[in-house]
């Protein structure tokens, strides 16, 4: 099969012939005809995850066809696919924290992805779903929009009339946009680059602000009487996006972190997250159900995947080197089989 593999960190992937990925027990080989590309994936190739073993696949938002009928699946069924495979056992798993699984395996990072014409995947990771999406449209759903809509629905429960702010207007920032105005939030974004600013009024934001505006004060407007917000998502990964989000907080309010950067300490104030009753959870995409459910919401158009555009397979450097200059409006999918 064709893949493309990162055999050196910090290297361009290498399109190569490599052997046919084959199903184990319990496992379903898929045939990938999506497969998002992110900020994590620059991560990945710039050998910033600990722990990672080269060569390997990168690739962990996938969708594709299952290509022989196994387990529950029928072949030729369309099917995203969650990346983390759980152990079940663990303290973290025990409580329904697998997102934490002490010994994980995450396509595209401990076991091969999805930038390949086969894959391996246990039957119950892979989640189906109806024509009325494109592949590449579920692809991102397992990523870019499960993480804000775990962080935003669920972890922060934000619902009608709640005030959100989100610091960072890509991929995690504008789908979490969406997530929290099909509830009836009310949503006000951060970002510096305008054309990231005006998507986000497009997708319902009423507050689109550079962060000079934030320090001029340009948010007071949206805090109200109660001088903070209700919820702040960072997904920026900056020490500014947090201080940011933090201290946009009305008190009491919280702020979920689902952005980072390798190494970087945010600090915090610690006299004013004692006193005002502040609140920081941090937020790792999240557990199979949240997947499922966010799933559901883009299938009944509450969230819509927005994909910047599609690139062939043979285009996979060219789109990292452009996530890496920022040029990515919301997500970019290769497509394995145009």
């Amino acid at each position: 099969m064709r893949a493309a593999v990162l055999e050196e960190f910090g290297a361009s992937l290498a399109l190569r012939e490599v052997a046919d990925a084959v199903a184990g027990p319990g496992e379903v080989l898929i045939a990938p005809r999506a497969c998002g590309l992110c900020g994590t994936d620059l991560k990945i190739c710039g050998g910033l995850i600990p722990g990672l073993e080269l060569p390997r696949i990168p690739g962990h938002e996938v969708a594709g066809e299952v290509v022989a009928d196994a387990e529950e699946f029928s072949a030729g069924e369309r099917v995203a696919v969650y990346p983390l495979e759980s152990c079940g056992r663990c303290p973290p798993c025990r409580r329904g924290d697998t997102e934490v699984c002490e010994r994980a395996v995450r396509i595209g990072f401990e076991r091969d992805g999805g930038l390949a014409e086969l894959l391996a995947v246990k039957a119950e990771n892979l989640l189906p779903f109806g024509p009325s999406l494109e592949f590449e449209q579920a692809a991102v759903t397992m990523d870019a929009i499960l993480s804000s809509y775990r962080a935003l629905r669920i972890r922060a429960g934000v619902g009608p009339g709640d005030r959100v702010l989100i610091v960072g207007a890509g991929g995690l920032g504008l789908h979490g946009v969406q997530a929290a105005c099909a509830v009836g939030a009310r949503v006000a974004v951060v970002d510096p680059l305008e054309s990231h600013r005006e998507r986000a009024l497009e997708l319902g934001a009423e507050l689109a602000l550079a962060p000079d505006e934030v320090e001029a004060g340009a948010l007071a407007p949206f805090a109200g009487e109660e001088g903070g917000v209700d919820v702040a998502l960072e997904v920026s990964g900056s020490p500014e996006g947090f201080r940011t989000a933090a201290g946009a907080l009305a008190p009491g309010g919280l702020v979920v972190v689902s952005g980072y950067r390798p190494g970087t300490d945010y600090g915090v104030d610690s006299m004013r997250l004692a006193l005002d009753q502040l609140r920081i959870e941090g937020n790792r995409g999240g557990n199979l159900e949240h997947a499922r459910a966010a799933l559901a919401a883009v299938e009944r158009g509450e969230i819509v995947p927005l994909i910047d555009h599609v690139a062939p397979f043979e285009a996979v450097d060219e789109v990292l080197d452009e996530l890496r200059a920022g040029n990515v409006l919301g997500r970019v999918a290769i497509r394995l089989d145009a």
